[in-house]
C-alpha cells in the first residue's frame, strides 16, 4: 500500500481529516503520515497500519479539512513585533481624533523619563476626525516637551515634536529632499509632519539616526510573543523585508538558539537603508543561501510612497490637490543599476511601486537592467490605477505580483476619500492578472494590515471592480488559496513548502470545514490548529477537541 516502502514507524499519524494536497486538490484518503518532520504520505488510515508503533501519536481530526500551511509573502514582521511590544500602537487604540491621539501621548509621557523618547506607529491620518496628524505644538504639550516620533502606517510619514525636530537638526533652513516632503507653518517652519525621504534622521533606518532602538531583549522577545500570534492564524512562513542590521540578526540568534518560530525568508533593503548591495557583493550573498528555517531570499528597492498619505506615484492628481502625483524616492538609472547588479548576484528583486506611474518606472527598470523571464523577480503591490496593459507588461517580464487583498478592509474608507469612488473602484484588477497567468502572491505587508490570510482570501475572492469590461469577480478561490500557499513557495524556488505531498514539510493548517465545498460561507472559516514541521505549535485540547 503507501506505506510499504516505509519500514520505520511515524511520529505522528493524522486521521479522520479531509486532505486538500493542494488548494482545491483533495486527496482520496483521510491520513497523513509525518515522520522527521516531513510528509511521509498521504492515504487512509489503513495504509498506515504497519508504520504505527506505541510511540506514534496519532491524531483524530473528526473531519476537519487540512491544508498547506499559509505563506506570508511581504512583512516587516520584526518592525511590527516590536510596534506591539514597545510603542504607542494606533492600530490597537483606534483614536478618532487629533485629541485622542495626544491623549495616548500624554499618558505614556507620564511614564517616561524626563529625556525619553516616545513613540508609536500605525497612525492615519484619514482616521481622525480633523483628517490630519497632530503637529508639533500639540505634540510638544502633550509629550511635556520631550521628543515624540509618531510614525504613519508603513513609515512612510512622521509626526514629530519640536524636541525631535531639534534632535534631528531639521529646521526652516532645512530643504526637501529628493522623494520627501517636509510640511511647514505659514512662517517657514516645518510643522513637525514630514513624508518620505524628509523624515532624515527621524528615520531608525537612518545611519545617523537620532531616534533610539530598542535593545537586543527586548526586541527578540517581541518577536517570540509575535511568532504565537502566526501561529494562530496558520502563518509558518513569512517574507520579511529587512531594513536594519540587527533585524536580520535577530532571526539568525533566535535560529541558532533553536527559537525561530516560523520559517523565515529575508529580503534586504538596499536603498535607503544601511544595508547596502555593495556589501551584499562584497560577501557572496546570493538567494537560497541558509537552511529550511531562514534563508535569503533577495533584496527590495521602493520607488514611490504609500497612498494612504498621497505620496504613492500616480498620473492622475490626488483627489483635492491638482498639483500632487506622488513621490518617486529613486533616480531612473540608480533602479536600473540596482536591478542588474543584483540580478548579477543572483539575488531576486522585489520593486515597491504602489501607483500606476512607479509602476511604469518599475517595468522599465526590469526591461532595460536584464533578459526578460531572468527572474522570477516580484512587483511589490502595484494596486493604484494599475492597467491592464502594465500587467501584461508584467507577465511579458517573468514578473511575479505581489500584493494585499486584505487593504481593501484595512483602508476602504481612506480609499474612498483620496480617489474617489470611481478610481477606488479600478483598485488592484486581480481577476485580470489570473487572466494573464501571472503569478499572483497574496500577503498582508504587516503591519500596514494584520496578518489573517483568511481574510487576505476572502477580499482576493469578493473583491469587486466596476471598471467597464472588467470581470467583477477577482481571483477564483483556488488562485486566492494559492496566493498564500504554493504560489510564493514556487516563486522563492521552494518545493517543499505550500503543498501536502511525499517529502514536503509538515507544515499545515486545521480548519473547521472545508473552504472549496460550495456551500461554506468563508467568512464562518476559522484555523482550528497549525502544525509546524510536525509539531502542533497552535490548537489542543479544546481546539481539537
Amino acid at each position: 500500500m503507501v506505506i510499504a516502502a516505509h519500514r520505520a514507524t511515524l511520529d505522528t499519524l493524522l486521521v479522520g481529516a479531509k486532505v486538500h494536497r493542494r488548494p482545491g486538490d483533495p486527496a482520496p484518503g483521510a491520513a497523513i503520515g509525518i515522520r522527521d518532520g516531513r510528509i511521509v504520505a498521504v492515504g487512509t488510515a489503513a495504509d498506515f497500519e504497519g508504520a504505527v508503533s506505541a510511540g506514534t501519536q496519532v491524531i483524530d481530526l473528526a473531519g476537519r479539512t487540512v491544508l498547506p500551511a499559509f505563506v506570508d509573502s511581504h512583512t516587516h514582521f520584526h518592525r511590527g513585533s516590536v510596534l506591539r511590544s514597545l510603542y504607542l500602537d494606533f492600530d490597537a487604540i483606534q483614536p478618532a481624533s487629533v485629541g485622542e491621539v495626544t491623549a495616548a501621548v500624554r499618558e505614556r509621557a507620564a511614564v517616561t523619563p524626563p529625556d525619553g523618547w516616545i513613540q508609536g506607529d500605525n497612525l492615519s491620518a484619514l482616521r481622525l476626525n480633523e483628517a490630519r496628524l497632530p503637529d508639533r505644538r500639540e505634540l510638544d504639550a502633550a509629550g511635556d516637551g520631550r521628543p515624540v516620533v509618531l510614525r504613519g502606517i508603513g513609515k512612510h510619514v512622521v509626526a514629530a515634536s519640536s524636541a525631535a525636530l531639534v534632535a534631528a537638526g531639521i529646521d526652516a533652513q532645512t530643504i526637501d529632499p529628493p522623494g520627501g516632503r517636509i510640511e511647514r507653518d505659514a512662517d517657514g517652519q516645518p510643522s513637525g509632519i514630514l513624508h518620505e525621504r524628509a523624515k532624515l534622521r527621524l528615520d531608525q533606518s537612518h545611519p545617523d539616526s537620532a531616534v533610539p532602538r530598542p535593545g537586543r531583549g527586548d526586541r527578540r522577545q517581541a518577536l517570540l510573543q509575535g511568532f504565537a500570534s502566526l501561529h494562530r492564524v496558520g502563518v509558518t512562513t513569512i517574507h520579511e523585508m529587512v531594513r536594519l542590521p540587527e533585524e536580520a540578526d535577530d532571526y539568525a540568534a533566535l535560529r541558532a538558539e533553536g527559537e525561530l518560530g516560523v520559517r523565515v525568508r529575508l529580503y534586504y533593503r538596499i536603498h535607503e537603508s544601511p544595508l547596502s548591495l555593495e556589501w551584499l557583493e562584497a560577501l557572496g550573498i546570493r538567494s537560497g543561501l541558509g537552511d529550511d528555517w531562514l534563508r535569503i531570499q533577495g533584496v527590495k528597492i521602493s520607488v514611490d510612497g504609500f497612498c494612504i498619505f498621497r505620496n504613492a506615484a500616480v498620473y492622475e492628481p490626488y483627489r483635492g490637490e491638482p498639483e500632487n502625483c506622488g513621490l518617486l524616492r529613486i533616480e531612473p538609472e540608480h533602479l536600473v543599476d540596482l536591478i542588474r547588479r543584483a540580478n548579477a548576484q543572483g539575488l531576486q528583486v522585489a520593486v515597491h511601486a504602489v501607483g500606476s506611474r512607479a509602476v511604469d518606472l518599475a517595468l522599465d527598470a526590469f526591461a532595460a537592467a536584464m533578459p526578460a523571464n531572468s527572474g522570477p523577480h516580484r512587483l511589490e503591490h502595484a494596486y493604484v490605477d494599475v492597467d491592464d496593459a502594465q500587467l501584461a507588461r508584467a507577465h511579458s517580464l517573468g514578473l511575479a505580483w505581489s500584493t494585499q487583498p486584505a487593504f481593501f478592509t484595512a483602508y476602504e474608507r481612506e480609499w474612498a476619500e483620496i480617489f474617489g469612488p470611481q478610481r477606488r473602484d479600478r483598485m488592484m484588477p486581480l481577476a485580470q492578472g489570473q487572466r494573464l497567468g501571472l503569478p499572483i502572491l497574496l500577503n498582508s505587508d504587516y503591519p500596514c494590515a494584520p496578518i489573517d490570510p483568511l481574510e487576505g482570501i476572502r477580499r482576493a475572492v469578493r473583491h469587486a471592480s466596476a471598471a467597464p469590461g472588467r470581470d467583477p469577480r477577482g481571483l477564483d478561490l483556488v488562485a486566492a488559496w494559492e496566493g498564500f500557499t504554493s504560489t510564493p513557495a514556487s516563486v522563492a524556488g521552494e518545493r517543499n513548502l505550500g503543498r501536502l505531498t511525499e517529502g514536503a514539510w509538515a507544515d499545515l493548517v486545521v480548519l473547521d470545514a472545508d473552504p472549496f465545498d460550495a456551500e461554506i460561507d468563508l467568512a464562518t472559516l476559522s484555523v482550528r490548529a497549525t502544525m509546524m514541521a510536525g509539531t502542533l505549535v497552535f490548537g489542543e485540547g479544546e481546539v481539537l477537541g
